[in-house]
């Protein structure tokens, strides 16, 4: 018997003003838990619904938006001024949540360029969650540009900042469904493209991520495919290993970009409901002790 799930669109204001487009997935009763999703790049929140619903069964709540530049929410598309406006957007999602459930568990989950953004979160501004969860993390490139793109880019910055060019991803590249690479190909709220400092502010997170101490404070869960054509799987577990035992790796032999549209996710799904019940029991340890 499925559950009855009230779906609800939104609209919250970031701090500079900017409108956002929200939704949220509500299972029947009162949630046992939410969770706060942060969408990659060129997607938006609405291509999450089925997955979103999964959670509802578990009675898990689920809060997500398209952040600047991305979706129905304002902003020219892939452009953005700072990593910090998208802290920004993410927080107005959180204000929401956590002010209607302010006495229940709270997760993030972030995925691809997603998941930097939460690393980014959790290390910059709040990390006042049970745990996160990350997939398919932008901590590396498969395909990493050249040193002298990059440093082009970097240069670029100072003269057409918001100037856009083609990220490069295909849509076969996300899922083996071919059912569901024509559905991305034929969403009209996607788009292919970044602005150059979109990319400069990227990069230079993964650089910090990866090459700076981070005060990991909460459980994460972090996964990824091992046959991810877009982000490295081993930059992920390389960040993984050095945060343990906070921090948890699963990788998934033959799986492209996106797990929840992979013949794994439910596999990846499972894992993910024992690491919310292992963050529940942690959090119980850390209030006896």
């Amino acid at each position: 018997m499925l559950m009855s799930v009230t779906y609800q669109e939104f609209k919250v204001i970031s701090v500079d003003g900017t409108v956002l487009q929200g939704r949220s997935w509500k299972p029947e009763g009162k949630p046992k838990a939410t969770l706060c999703i942060v969408h990659g790049f060129g997607e938006h929140s609405a291509r999450y619904d089925s997955w979103a619903r999964k959670f509802c069964e578990h009675n898990i709540m689920v809060y997500s938006i398209d952040y600047r530049g991305h979706g129905k929410s304002e902003g020219k598309r892939g452009v953005v001024n700072s990593i910090a406006e998208i802290n920004d957007d993410i927080n107005a999602m959180l204000r929401r949540c956590k002010g209607s459930w302010r006495d229940i568990p709270n997760y993030i989950y972030g995925h691809s360029m997603g998941g930097l953004l939460v690393l980014n979160f959790l290390m910059k501004r709040r990390s006042d969650f049970e745990g996160a969860i990350v997939t398919s993390p932008w901590l590396g490139l498969t395909k990493p540009l050249s040193p002298i793109k990059i440093k082009a880019i970097k240069y670029l910055d100072y003269i057409i900042p918001k100037r856009t060019f083609s990220a490069g991803i295909s849509s076969e590249q996300m899922s083996q469904s071919s059912e569901l690479v024509q559905e991305r190909e034929s969403d009209e709220l996607m788009h292919g493209r970044i602005s150059v400092r979109l990319f400069n502010q990227v990069h230079q997170r993964t650089v910090e991520l990866n090459t700076m101490p981070q005060n990991v404070r909460i459980p994460i869960f972090m996964a990824h495919g091992l046959a991810d054509p877009v982000t490295d799987p081993e930059a992920t577990r390389r960040f993984a290993e050095k945060y343990t035992p906070l921090t948890t790796f699963v990788g998934y032999e033959n799986a492209l970009h996106e797990l929840h549209n992979e013949p794994i996710l439910e596999e990846l799904f499972d894992e993910i409901i024992k690491f919310m019940s292992y963050c529940e029991e942690h959090s119980k340890s850390k209030k006896i002790i």
